[in-house]
C-alpha cells in the first residue's frame, strides 16, 4: 500500500509539473528553439558527465576502504542510474546496494549506510554551490533562506550519524529499551540493523570524509562544467554562476518524488531555475528537453553495458534487490 501512495504521489508531482510547464508555451518558438541546437556538442557534454559518475564512483570506492575497485563502481553507478531512470521508486539504489555486495567484501549494511553518507555528502556540496552564486542571482532570497536551513539541517544530521556512531555501544543500549516492547526477533532485528548501520558509519572517518569530500568537489565541478557547456548552446550569454546555479536547482528538484527518470520534474526545475536568469520560457524548456533526452540515452547506453559486464538482467537484478533487503530485516 505505501509502495503505491509513492507512485500516486510521484504522478501527481511530475502531472502537475507537466501542466506548469507547458502552460502559455509557444509551441512554434519551443520547436524553434530547438532546431538551433548544435549537436556536436552532445560530445564533449557527454565526456564531461560521464567524468563526474567515474568520481561517483570513485568516491564511493573511497567509503567502502578500497573494497571494491573504481572501475566496477563506475559501472554500478550507471547501472543504478539506469534502473531508477525506468522503474519507479528509484530502485535504481537497492540495486546497487546488491551489486556492490556481489564478488566482494562489502556487506549489505555497508553498502547501504555508504550509499545514506553520499546523498548527505551531495546535498552539502550542492548548498555550498548555491551560496557561492547566489549573491550574482536576481532575486534569490526566499532561495537563501531556505538554503541555510536545509544545509543547517544535513549539518546536524551528518554529525549526529559520527558522533552516534562514536557511541554506538551506548546509543545501542538506549535503542534496546525502546524495542524490547516490540518482541524477540522485530526488536532485535531493529538492534542488529543499528548496530551494522553505525559501526560502518564509523568506519569513514579522518582522512576518508576528507577524500570523499574531494571527490563531492571533482564530481560536482565536471557536472557544472557539462551543464553549462550545453547551456551555452541555448543562452550564449549565460555566465559560469548561472551553469552553476541550474545545475544546484537541478539536483534539489529531482530528487523529490516523480515518475521513472524524474520526467516533468527535471524539465521545471531546470526552467524555474532560468526564469530566476531571466531566460524565457521556450529557450529554457528546449534547453531542459535536450539535456534530459541526452542524459537519459548516455545512462541506458551505459547502464546495459554495466549490466551486461557484471553477468546480469534487469529482471533477476530487481529480484536479487528485493531479496536483499528481505535479508536484512531477517
Amino acid at each position: 500500500m505505501k509502495r503505491r501512495w509513492q507512485i500516486l504521489l510521484g504522478v501527481l508531482f511530475s502531472l502537475g509539473a507537466i501542466i506548469f510547464l507547458f502552460r502559455g508555451i509557444e509551441i512554434e518558438k519551443l520547436t524553434a528553439e530547438m532546431s538551433k541546437f548544435n549537436y556536436w556538442s552532445i560530445i564533449p557534454f557527454a565526456i564531461l558527465e560521464t567524468l563526474s559518475l567515474w568520481a561517483r564512483g570513485m568516491r564511493w570506492r573511497v567509503l567502502l576502504e578500497e573494497k571494491v575497485s573504481g572501475t566496477r563502481l563506475f559501472w554500478i553507478t550507471n547501472i543504478s542510474y539506469y534502473l531508477s531512470n525506468i522503474l519507479p521508486l528509484r530502485i535504481g539504489e537497492l540495486g546497487r546496494v546488491y551489486l556492490v555486495t556481489r564478488n566482494s567484501d562489502v556487506t549489505g549494511m555497508q553498502a547501504l549506510s555508504t550509499a545514506v553518507l553520499e546523498r548527505m555528502l551531495d546535498v552539502v556540496t550542492v548548498f555550498i554551490m548555491l551560496f557561492l552564486v547566489l549573491p550574482f542571482v536576481p532575486e534569490h532570497g526566499l532561495v537563501t533562506s531556505a538554503a541555510y536551513l536545509i544545509v543547517g539541517a544535513v549539518m546536524v544530521v551528518i554529525m549526529g550519524l559520527f558522533a552516534v556512531a562514536r557511541n554506538r555501544k551506548r546509543a545501542a543500549m538506549i535503542v534496546g529499551i525502546g524495542t524490547s516492547r516490540l518482541g524477540n526477533k522485530f526488536g532485535g532485528w531493529i538492534n542488529e540493523a543499528f548496530e551494522k548501520f553505525f559501526e560502518s558509519i564509523d568506519l569513514v572517518r579522518g582522512r576518508r570524509v576528507v577524500m570523499a569530500s574531494v571527490w563531492c568537489i571533482v564530481i560536482w565541478i565536471f557536472s557544472v562544467v557539462s551543464t553549462y557547456y550545453l547551456l551555452l548552446s541555448f543562452s550564449p550569454a549565460q555566465k559560469l554562476y548561472g551553469g552553476v546555479f541550474v545545475t544546484a536547482l537541478l539536483a534539489l528538484g529531482i530528487a523529490l518524488p516523480s515518475v521513472p527518470a524524474s520526467v516533468g520534474i527535471w524539465e521545471a526545475s531546470a526552467v524555474a531555475a532560468l526564469a530566476v536568469l531571466g531566460v524565457n520560457k521556450e529557450t529554457a524548456l528546449a534547453f531542459a528537453i535536450m539535456l534530459h533526452l541526452i542524459v537519459f540515452i548516455k545512462m541506458a547506453i551505459l547502464g546495459i553495458i554495466g549490466l551486461y559486464l557484471e553477468g546480469e538482467n534487469l529482471n533477476d537484478l530487481v529480484a536479487q534487490a528485493k531479496k536483499l533487503i528481505k535479508s536484512m530485516r531477517n
